[in-house]
């Protein structure tokens, strides 16, 4: 009599053990990770002591340089060709984004209210004209050229 069992009943125990099994091999003991001595470089923000003034003449100063580097080319294609120069504007694009992090964490507001140190519109057409000529910096390290 045991024996025979009907195809439906053979077929719904197969099919519930390889379920169960699955289901069971699948919940695993999630262990802890072992403590590995990791050293995490937390990178030096140089910019932090600046005032509102230094902010606005490092920027103008970071602008500056990179635009020299750009006038040194007639076109963006021959600045491509140019590695280490490629390499300079996106280190110059990744200080400037610092820079605006560091003094907007630290100033805020303050960064945007024009004074005699704080040039925002000389700062403002400066950038302007080298996004002009092809070098938005404000796109950081990740800079398209």
């Amino acid at each position: 009599m045991f024996y025979k069992i009907s195809l439906k009943t053979f077929v719904f125990f197969i099919f519930s053990f390889i379920l169960s099994v699955s289901i069971s091999c699948t919940k695993k003991v999630k262990e802890k990770p072992t403590q590995v001595n990791k050293t995490v470089k937390i990178p030096l923000d140089i910019y932090s002591k600046l005032d509102v003034c230094g902010c606005n003449k490092e920027a103008i100063e970071i602008i500056d340089f990179a635009r020299d580097i750009r006038n040194e080319f007639d076109s963006m294609e021959q600045l491509k060709k140019q590695k280490g120069s490629v390499k300079q504007i996106r280190e110059l694009a990744a200080s400037y984004v610092t820079l605006l992090e560091s003094c907007f964490r630290r100033h805020a507001s303050k960064n945007f209210i024009p004074s005699e140190c704080n040039k925002l519109k000389e700062l403002d057409k400066k950038r302007s004209e080298l996004s002009d000529l092809g070098i938005p910096l404000v796109q950081g390290e990740r800079i398209k050229l």
